[in-house]
């Protein structure tokens, strides 16, 4: 969050070496058109924000909610969700992520 907050998403889906699960390769240009998808003109959070969605580095905030992974039933790794930091403050939208095991460690997917 703190790349895309600096306005580094190359380097922030550079990150995610594989395609998720339903097989979406997250890019720059994916993730800003999720995000005016989301968030446009004519949501409630335009009313509040009408400068639009704006990451923002989480370590520039308070604490953060407790994040909890869930293990899968099959004990291939983990979910959880990571609550957005935006407009300077959480949000409550969150990013999904899971946590597979690998021969060398583990993999990070972005739902």
């Amino acid at each position: 969050m703190k790349l895309l907050a600096d306005n580094r998403f190359d380097e922030a889906c550079s990150l995610l070496e594989h395609p998720n699960r339903f097989g979406i390769v997250w890019t720059p240009n994916l993730i800003k058109q999720t995000f005016h998808e989301t968030f446009s003109p004519d949501t409630l959070f335009y009313e509040y924000h009408p400068e639009g969605p704006i990451f923002t580095d989480p370590y520039e905030l308070g604490e953060q909610q407790d994040i909890e992974p869930i293990e899968f039933d099959d004990e291939s790794g983990y979910a959880f969700d990571y609550e957005l930091p935006l407009n300077g403050e959480w949000s409550g939208l969150t990013a999904q992520f899971e946590i597979l095991k690998r021969p060398n460690g583990y993999a990070v997917f972005f739902r």
